[in-house]
């Protein structure tokens, strides 16, 4: 009985973390003007990780994620930049396979999810 509740326990536990994760069609490089596609370090750009979401001199690591009605993602985690970090929650919504809106701005996806760029 004890063996089968340390099993169940790790199922669980591996469950929740997997469902920490965003999904892989909100991952890769986006920017909030296309043309930004491809220049290195711009202001405009963005890259989402499965954990993290990394913008312009400053990034947001994701604890724990919430599925909203809307079918948006509520993440839970902290922002960091250079003065340090801060509990923070973020906003994501994929609206098209080549949109996702985060923090109210809508960023265009720099590269097909195969690698190949995408059309501006």
């Amino acid at each position: 009985m004890k063996m089968l509740f340390v099993v169940l326990l790790v199922t669980l536990a591996g469950t929740a973390h997997a469902a920490d994760r965003l999904p892989k069609a909100m991952l890769g490089t986006w920017a909030s003007d296309p043309s930004a596609c491809g220049r290195q370090a711009s202001e405009l750009g963005m890259t989402v990780e499965a954990d993290t979401v990394l913008f312009y001199e400053h990034g947001f690591k994701i604890s724990r994620i919430a599925r909203q009605k809307d079918g948006s993602l509520r993440a839970s985690g902290y922002s960091f930049d250079d003065a340090g970090r801060t509990r923070d929650t973020l906003a994501l919504k994929l609206i098209a396979p080549d949109r996702i809106q985060i923090k109210g701005e809508v960023y265009h996806r720099c590269e097909k999810p195969n690698g190949g760029k995408q059309r501006e």
